[in-house]
């Protein structure tokens, strides 16, 4: 009874030192008010000996797989790219001192209050971490996320993309007043295409998977004190992945070729035909596709041989371009999937139209009569969800790429049979292209909808979370999620019962 007794008191100790965690141990972070306005998470009065970051950024055995380092020093924490684009950042609490003698590329107060961002695939890092009001300015009003599209409609983001930073005179030439706007952009995220106000690096689209790419909201969040919210986030992502993967029927094993068609050559690195995916290398362009495959219990075909690509071209990063109309069939005969991961159209190539693009694209699909695939009605394209300038949602998977994962294995039908596909279209029996307006077709799989649509889906652009990208819910993802309060309380246990 005693221990009994003792057991119980370990347990209400436990979980009043979670309470007291949770209600003393938090980043200083932006706030929001239900109209936008910013409250800045700023200190009044700086001590320097405190911890101004509890939560961090995992480290050790916890550690990101992507290309970046982050490490804290009480009051200010330093960023480091560690791929193909070195860079240093040193992030100082707003309201600290910047510290004497640390040497970086870029120093910033944190949380960072306004930003521009390069890339429409980075948005929902933004929105996971509650700072979509942070953004100012973007490269083009690309997003199939309904906040974000409220943003746009609302002029509360500037739309770059006729913009240019003068690196000079330090300004946004293009603007209607460039220091005015220069003037809201405390920072640039950029990739290594952009240039900008104090420039951040973000090399999501470098990673060779798509776990390795999903993390880069970590390193986002470093810059935001965010690091509470992007880790219970990615958590979730993440064991939703493993749980999708780990239910997935390994029996089936089925083939699956990851693909992309161009019609014209821009030369000899670039030439028209198929484009061929090989598994050689993790490092390599191609890898990412073959690990959700595999991931999703499927058998990448990989194995090519030349018979008639007189224009074949090794990009010597396990992709081969130019491949004959002969040899991709030759090559995909026995495929039991076939995702072709394009669907664009416009009238820049002759293909502008709602008839031409159909033409052009079923032309394309017409190609693999004979395949496996094709006879199933396993032909898939990556235009089931368009942003309203007929861009893919697909290049904004990189955040939750379980989703898309779930997406493959439906595809394959290892399992998922309840899930309703995100990203992938049956381009036999769905649809193809992304010419046609949901106005014209509403029941068109992937139509265009407009940004007012998908404007009016959202509720408040501050309370409505970043959209779940349809990830279906996985039974054992619950118990591999376990709150922080629940790991400590089971800590405590342990300890008492070895005893």
């Amino acid at each position: 009874q005693r221990r009994v007794h003792r057991a119980m008191k370990l347990i209400l100790a436990a979980l009043a030192v979670c309470a007291v965690a949770s209600a003393q141990d938090v980043n200083v972070k932006n706030s929001y008010a239900a109209d936008g306005t910013l409250t800045m998470g700023n200190v009044a009065s700086c001590d320097t000996t405190k911890d101004y970051f509890p939560w961090k950024v995992p480290s050790g055995a916890m550690a990101s797989k992507a290309k970046f380092e982050v490490t804290y020093h009480k009051y200010y924490k330093i960023v480091k790219t560690t791929g193909a684009t070195p860079k240093t950042y040193l992030l100082v609490q707003r309201g600290c001192p910047t510290p004497a003698g640390v040497t970086a590329d870029v120093t910033l107060p944190v949380p960072l209050k306004g930003v521009a961002v390069a890339s429409a695939s980075w948005f929902k890092f933004f929105e996971a971490m509650g700072e979509r009001h942070a953004i100012k300015g973007v490269n083009g009003y690309y997003s199939t996320s309904p906040c974000m599209n409220k943003l746009f409609a609302d002029s509360k983001v500037t739309d770059m993309s006729l913009y240019s930073y003068n690196e000079t005179t330090a300004l946004y030439q293009g603007a209607a007043d460039p220091s005015a706007f220069t003037g809201t952009i405390e920072a640039h995220f950029v990739g290594s295409w952009t240039k900008g106000k104090n420039a951040v690096y973000v090399g999501a689209s470098a990673e060779p998977t798509y776990q390795a790419a999903s993390e880069w909201v970590h390193y986002i969040s470093a810059f935001f004190n965010r690091e509470e919210e992007v880790g219970l986030f990615s958590t979730r992502s993440r064991n939703r992945w493993v749980c999708s993967s780990t239910n997935a029927d390994v029996s089936v094993q089925p083939k699956v070729v990851w693909t992309d068609y161009y019609p014209a050559s821009y030369g000899p690195s670039s030439p028209a035909g198929w484009v061929i995916n090989q598994c050689s290398a993790e490092g390599d362009a191609a890898f990412r596709h073959c690990e959700l495959i595999t991931a999703a219990r499927g058998v990448p075909v990989t194995a090519f041989t030349k018979a008639s690509s007189p224009d074949l071209y090794d990009k010597g990063n396990g992709q081969l371009l130019g491949v004959s109309d002969a040899d991709m069939k030759a090559f995909a005969k026995d495929a039991d999937v076939i995702v072709i991961a394009n669907n664009y159209c416009d009238s820049f190539s002759g293909t502008g139209t709602v008839e031409t693009c159909n033409a052009h694209w079923k032309g394309v699909v017409a190609k693999l009569e004979g395949t496996s695939a094709h006879t199933n009605d396993k032909v898939f394209d990556i235009g089931r969800q368009a942003t309203p300038t007929g861009g893919s949602g697909y290049f904004e998977a990189s955040v939750m790429p379980e989703a898309l994962l779930q997406d493959m294995i439906k595809a394959t039908q290892a399992g998922q049979p309840d899930h309703e596909f995100v990203y992938l279209r049956r381009m036999i029996s769905e649809g193809v292209g992304n010419q046609i307006k949901c106005a014209d077709q509403p029941a068109a799989v992937g139509c265009v909808p407009t940004q007012a649509d998908l404007a009016a889906r959202c509720a408040s652009t501050v309370t409505d979370p970043a959209p779940s990208e349809g990830s279906s819910a996985c039974s054992a993802a619950s118990a591999l999620g376990a709150s922080s309060a629940l790991a400590a309380l089971l800590a405590v246990l342990a300890v008492f019962l070895s005893q």
